[in-house]
């Protein structure tokens, strides 16, 4: 895995694991409004950080059924937000990304040991990571 493969790895590991947040209480899931636009938006996230891992990666990440639907979800929340079904969007967030976060946990481990070595930092200083990776691309005015 190069240095860019893992990062996109990373990338993917971190919109999963923030999808994974919202998942602490269905009533409060379906009943906040805010909390359904988060996770509309990590959804989006995360096929965007899928489209950057390979397809093999994205299939045994996704599987090859779970690819299509990722793919369905974000079109549905780009092109049709008025017709969401936040069930839909609930289950795919307590049933099937715990299993891709599973999926994708051996491979995260091998791509932090590799961006720690490409970098020069240790395997346990995430926010050193974020800090050097996921920073904004143009100075604050």
């Amino acid at each position: 895995m190069s240095p860019a493969e893992a990062e996109s790895v990373l990338a993917l590991e971190l919109e999963v694991a923030t999808a994974l947040e919202l998942r602490d209480n269905e009533d409060e899931f379906r009943d906040d409004w805010r909390i359904q636009f988060a996770a509309e938006r990590v959804m989006e996230r995360i096929f965007q950080a899928a489209e950057a891992v390979s397809p093999e990666l994205r299939e045994r990440y996704f599987g090859a059924d779970g690819v299509r639907y990722l793919r369905g979800i974000r079109n549905r929340l780009s092109h049709n937000y008025l017709a969401i079904d936040y069930g839909i969007i609930w289950d795919t967030i307590t049933m099937d990304l715990p299993l891709v976060q599973q999926r994708l946990a051996p491979d995260a481990a091998t791509a932090r040991a590799i961006m720690a070595e490409s970098v020069g930092e240790s395997n346990d200083d995430e926010s050193a990571w974020r800090e050097a990776h996921l920073r904004p691309t143009r100075d604050p005015e």
